[in-house]
């Protein structure tokens, strides 16, 4: 474990957590669905309204220093820092905005998909291993075909969100390996099932459904984790 890169990590965590509320606030409203049966979903918050909550930019940042503090803990001075540490603040809006609407907006997956691949790239020129960016590109096409997938096999239990959050993580954690890919998948699932029980209890979860979209974010963390610690 690498205690340096941890402290440095989680304190670029904490500083670009503060912009989570600026990103939820530049997410369009969601146009109404006619196929989608408004009882299956929660009362829509406006994003305006979910950004101006009282202590969301604290405690945004205090969850990005904790995942960005993970990370380096984990990986050390790694080159996937650079990209995944872009995708902190964008993902922690993302698990904010889905569990308070049951909504990814495409306003923040798209240009993450381009700035993440990019980074990706770039990395890949600069230590002269092309597999660093053909493994981006795997994770997304992986990722993106397997809850695609499911979204075919069951449209009530995966939304489009879910697919293109799912692409932009196999992005992130692709060039970690096939085995990261795998358990990020198993884990989110994981995560999913276990926390189905207090939410049906507390009455977050509306007819047996539950936002996905914060598992996916949660499954790639522990994946990426789980991966350095068993790859030594």
């Amino acid at each position: 474990m690498h205690a340096v890169p941890a402290l440095v990590c989680a304190l670029v965590g904490a500083l670009a957590g503060l912009l989570v509320p600026w990103l939820i606030a530049q997410c369009p409203e969601p146009e109404h669905d006619p196929s989608e049966n408004p009882e299956d979903y929660p009362d829509h918050v406006p994003f305006a309204q979910v950004a101006a909550r009282t202590g969301l930019r604290l405690r945004s940042a205090a969850a990005c220093a904790l995942a960005a503090g993970v990370l380096g803990l984990a990986l050390g001075w790694n080159w996937g820092l650079f990209w995944l540490l872009a995708l902190v603040p964008v993902c922690c809006a993302l698990t904010i905005i889905d569990y308070v609407t049951w909504y990814l907006p495409s306003r923040l997956i798209r240009p993450a998909w381009l700035v993440s691949g990019g980074l990706v790239a770039a990395v890949a020129v600069v230590v002269s291993d092309p597999w660093v960016a053909g493994w981006g590109l795997i994770g997304f096409l992986a990722l993106g075909g397997y809850y695609g997938l499911m979204r075919l096999v069951s449209p009530r239990a995966m939304a489009g969100g879910d697919v293109r959050l799912g692409a932009l993580l196999g992005i992130a954690i692709g060039p970690y390996g096939a085995g990261v890919l795998l358990v990020s998948v198993l884990a989110a699932a994981v995560l999913g099932v276990v926390a189905m029980v207090p939410m049906r209890r507390s009455g977050t979860m509306i007819r047996r459904r539950v936002p996905y979209g914060p598992f996916l974010v949660l499954g790639a963390l522990v994946a990426v984790v789980v991966g350095q610690v068993l790859g030594g």
